[in-house]
């Protein structure tokens, strides 16, 4: 059994930075279903565009310094494509602002086939994503001045 484990290790120590990716892959995508599946009542409305609705979780907020992650759910009215061709009605994104800075970078992102983060999911997440700056109107410039401020 000793030996087994020192051959188990050995194989998963040479392929560590693949199963390391695939482990970070599969831990956030474990993550973002058990987001999605979890009460509804968690997800509060933070406001509306033409498109869609949006909300977030409060309880999941975190400051770091400047920088905020909040979990964002984006609720579609019309069903979207993905990278790959697949539908989705929803999409729930991790994404980071820079409070002093008003920048933005999606860090994570979830397409869902039904609404408030459902149902299958494919994964919309963009390799090295680009912090983007945001106008004074946007959504995430009011994330930015509601809870940069207030959230310790």
């Amino acid at each position: 059994m000793v030996l087994l484990g020192a051959v188990f290790m050995k194989f998963f120590s040479s392929s560590l930075p693949v199963i390391n990716r695939l482990l970070l892959v599969l831990l956030m995508a474990l993550s973002m279903a058990a987001l999605a599946q979890s009460n509804s009542e968690s997800w509060k409305v933070f406001g509306k565009l033409s498109n869609s609705t949006i909300y977030i979780q409060e309880k999941s907020i975190e400051k770091i310094g400047p920088f905020l992650k909040v979990w964002i759910l984006q609720d579609y009215l019309a069903q979207r494509m993905g990278p790959n061709d697949e539908p989705y009605r929803s999409a729930i994104t991790l994404i980071q602002f820079d409070c002093q800075e008003k920048k933005s970078q999606k860090l994570n992102s979830q397409g869902f086939i039904e609404p408030m983060g459902k149902g299958r999911f494919i994964d919309l997440t963009e390799s090295d994503p680009p912090w983007i700056d945001l106008p004074v109107d946007s959504v995430g410039f009011h994330i930015i001045e509601t809870f940069c401020a207030s959230t310790k």
